[in-house]
């Protein structure tokens, strides 16, 4: 029996997630009750709390979605052939996701300021990333010949390009331009120029 119920019950969540990421993009968490997004979906609040007892609950799971789809790109990252044409294929997939979740970005701040369980789980993924993407990056620049740099230096320069990569979506946002495909191709020749110095004699 249970067999039997499981992919149901997956799909109605996956629902719930992907219509809450569209209606957090466009309308901000806080404008999204259990209400309107149950209404949204054409589902019952009860039939959606089955699943989400609270809107903390939901942010929570898809963080959990955005931690998945992240993998992805770090497992590519680890297993390509590195130069700048793979580098900018990188900040391309990075900044699509940056942007499929962007209500995440946006309110990152209060998100977590509001959710202890969620600030506790994002500290921990944001530590967790960094040094995953200071242990490919140095793989990366040693692969490519680029010269050798300080364990402070490569900190410093992946912390930047982590906060200079998730937020260009917002700061293009906030000049009143619109987040097309240009700005994005923007956003990561801006990252490859300042990623360049440590890893010039990659070509």
């Amino acid at each position: 029996m249970p067999s039997k119920t499981y992919k149901p019950a997956q799909q109605t969540r996956n629902n719930i997630l992907q219509k809450a990421i569209e209606l957090f993009n466009e309308h901000g968490t806080a404008a999204i009750s259990l209400n309107s997004l149950a209404e949204a979906l054409g589902i019952s609040t009860g039939n959606l709390q089955y699943h989400y007892r609270s809107k903390e609950k939901i942010v929570r799971a898809i963080f959990e979605v955005m931690f998945n789809d992240w993998n992805a790109v770090y497992q590519e990252m680890g297993t390509e052939p590195f130069g700048m044409d793979a580098l900018r294929r990188t900040l391309r997939i990075n900044f699509s996701l940056v942007w499929k979740y962007r209500f995440f970005y946006r309110e990152l701040n209060a998100l977590l300021r509001n959710d202890e369980t969620l600030a506790t789980r994002y500290a921990a993924v944001q530590e967790q990333r960094l040094a995953e993407q200071e242990t490919l990056t140095k793989q990366m620049a040693r692969s490519g010949g680029a010269r050798p740099i300080s364990k402070r230096e490569l900190h410093q320069m992946v912390l930047t390009g982590w906060i200079l990569s998730n937020s260009w979506p917002s700061y293009v946002e906030s000049t009143g331009r619109i987040v097309d495909q240009t700005a994005m191709d923007d956003g990561v020749e801006l990252l490859v120029q300042f990623y360049k110095p440590y890893l010039e004699k990659i070509t």
